[in-house]
């Protein structure tokens, strides 16, 4: 960890649920029960870590408002940075905190943090663009923050104003999944595996989320088990590639049958498949399993071989099809989803086609479909972004819509 100091008034905020006339702080509310608003954007990923940074704010004695009214102490961003449309979110909210800066006396406004993807990629630069921010911490660092907020108040109720960075490329702790708390009654994400080792050309994952590392199977079912135990019996698998799973000798597929006979589920899924690492034997495991439901994300990205290519996805078309036939044949009505990215870096009108045509030969149940936007440290970033924003938008709103007229037809049968 690296700490900076610096002199400066602390910023308010007036955005998206957090209230611009924040109350200023007793000393006894940031020494005695601090209160921490938590702001989360981005995928299942980032939803279970605010889950787990809640939970370990919890067991240290801080107390978690539902909402940004009100007298706060901290105000958390855990963030996304997959795509730029997501960091400009951010930014602008905390954005609102520096229109407010010198209005306050010091050390009466909410001291902000900064979390997860957008900490590994901005790191110390975020202090210099927004200077109303007081903590960074990157993905693997999560379990040090109720110490840093610790510090930070403490500092507070002293003559310091310190800021704290700690972003690190170490393993994150087993500790940081244990904290008892959960979000939702009814289901739970758990993890099962972090980082990604695909390196798509597009793709910032593997530069905030890092190389991929895969949890112990007995700590998964031991964590399984104890929301089983509190009468959470749905949940989800998450990883950013979770069918690349191997641990200790257990692969992917038998990870889930372990899951699948635990006494008391009552069903569970997982996301994100990769289709390079999809298999037959996946799918001959999914129709099997009693409590696992019939339902598989698998992102084509592109229904075109020249972008596949410039992606790195190392598969073809005629590979992915190939795919999806052989799980439509063996998981009887499973539902599958898929993940589109238009306008990429040389996109043609004939390869766009060919995504367009893609969706209409497979017929998804659904599919999230974005916009390229070159993120940093990525392959994609050196290729010249040529496709005009304007073609940009039309390609993505005819995805959009042809997708939604089959999602309804499919819906309708």
């Amino acid at each position: 960890m690296v700490k900076a100091t610096s002199k400066r008034n602390h910023p308010s905020h007036k955005a998206l649920g957090l209230n611009a006339a924040t109350q200023p702080l007793t000393r006894c509310a940031s020494v005695c029960q601090p209160k921490v608003f938590i702001k989360t954007f981005g995928c299942q990923m980032n939803i279970r870590d605010a889950e787990i940074v809640k939970g370990l704010l919890i067991d240290d004695g801080f107390r978690i408002a539902d909402d940004g009214k009100g007298s706060l102490d901290a105000v958390l961003f855990v963030t996304c940075s997959v795509r730029q449309h997501a960091e400009d979110r951010v930014w602008s909210e905390i954005g609102w905190f520096s229109k407010l800066k010198g209005k306050f006396p010091t050390g009466t406004l909410p001291i902000i943090g900064l979390v997860g993807c957008m900490a590994e990629n901005y790191k110390k630069e975020a202090f210099k663009r927004m200077p109303g921010i007081d903590l960074v911490v990157g993905t693997n660092n999560i379990g040090e923050i109720p110490r840093l907020l610790r510090k930070a108040f403490e500092e507070r109720q002293g003559a310091g104003e310190g800021r704290y960075l700690a972003v690190s490329k170490k393993e994150r702790d087993e500790f940081v999944y244990q904290p008892a708390f959960r979000e939702a009654k009814d289901n739970s994400f758990v993890v099962i595996s972090e980082g990604c080792d695909n390196f798509c050309s597009y793709c910032v994952v593997p530069y905030v989320r890092g190389r991929l590392r895969h949890r112990q199977p007995e700590n998964i079912l031991r964590e399984i088990r104890v929301n089983i135990d509190k009468g959470i019996n749905s949940l989800t698998l998450i990883g950013q590639n979770v069918n690349s799973y191997e641990c200790n000798g257990t692969d992917f597929t038998r990870l889930l049958e372990k899951v699948d006979s635990l006494e008391g589920l009552k069903e569970f899924t997982f996301f994100t498949s990769h289709p390079k690492d999809a298999a037959r034997k996946l799918f001959t495991v999914m129709s099997a399993l009693e409590r696992l439901k019939k339902y598989l994300h698998l992102p084509a990205q592109s229904g075109s071989d020249r972008i596949l290519g410039l992606m790195k996805r190392g598969y073809s078309r005629k590979q992915y099809l190939s795919l999806v036939e052989a799980y439509r044949k063996i998981v009887k009505n499973g539902a599958l989803t898929t993940d589109i990215i238009a306008g990429f870096p040389g996109e043609t009108e004939e390869d766009f086609e060919a995504t367009l045509d893609l969706l209409k030969t497979v017929r998804f149940n659904g599919a999230f479909i974005f916009k390229y936007s070159p993120r940093p440290h990525t392959r994609a970033a050196k290729l010249k972004d040529d496709v005009p924003r304007d073609e940009k938008e039309r390609r993505h709103r005819i995805l959009l819509e042809t997708q939604r007229k089959i999602s309804r037809e499919l819906k309708d049968k």
